[in-house]
């Protein structure tokens, strides 16, 4: 097997995988009889949970059967396939695929609260107080003043300015795209709620500071407090 392919399935392995037995039995007959058995299971374990927080629609009954194809040395893709389905996956479908659930998800949101509309550019929105509109930021080197709470579409929050009891001050041109779009349709003393689809947050790039894992929507509640004009 050349090294092209077992760099391409040690990144694979690396994202993670279940553990997979070479035998063929399930997983509800594996027996641990001795010490290799056990730490076999912990890495599979956790190469499990790691591939399930990339991202839980991976095949795992496939991923099991190349792993155990690779130990057989009778892969089903040579190199140049196996290099094409993988970045492919990594630059189209998964964005593909995220897209269209995240469209799902906003077309049901408003249709369940119609007081959130959505720009051109697919973000969502739901205005509680406009603020002064008057004084609404008009050029992007402008500053913002506010406190915001950030949540992924769990629910789990990631991020609160009033966690750490703090108000962000910043240019705008900082903030992520879809912060910066959203904030310019309120004033100071604007409060706001707003999903940003991943592509307008932090796309594929993820934010690990805060825990924003790579191609996820977020929400933000957003009060403006004031605007330093540039």
């Amino acid at each position: 097997m050349k090294n092209g392919l077992l760099a391409l399935v040690a990144m694979l392995v690396i994202l993670g995988t279940a553990a997979c037995n070479r035998g063929g039995s399930s997983s509800d007959n594996i027996v641990m009889e001795n010490s290799i058995d056990s730490v076999s299971y912990a890495i599979g374990m956790n190469m499990g949970l790691n591939l399930f927080d990339k991202d839980s629609l991976i095949n795992i009954d496939v991923v099991c059967q190349a792993i155990k194809d690779v130990y057989n040395a009778d892969v089903k893709l040579n190199d140049d396939e196996a290099r094409y389905a993988f970045l492919k996956y990594m630059n189209f479908d998964v964005y593909e695929r995220t897209k269209a659930l995240e469209n799902q998800f906003l077309d049901d949101l408003r249709k369940s609260d119609r007081k959130y509309v959505a720009t051109n550019s697919g973000l969502t929105y739901k205005i509680i107080d406009l603020g002064d509109v008057k004084s609404a930021i008009r050029n992007s080197r402008d500053s913002v003043v506010m406190n915001y709470t950030v949540q992924n579409i769990a629910g789990e929050k990631l991020d609160s300015t009033y966690m750490s009891k703090k108000t962000l001050r910043c240019p705008l041109s900082r903030l992520p795209k879809g912060l910066q779009e959203a904030v310019r349709l309120i004033g100071p003393g604007g409060h706001m709620m707003v999903w940003i689809p991943s592509a307008l947050a932090f796309s594929s790039a993820g934010c690990d500071s805060i825990g924003v894992k790579p191609n996820q929507m977020l929400f933000y509640e957003v009060h403006l407090r004031d605007i330093a004009k540039r």
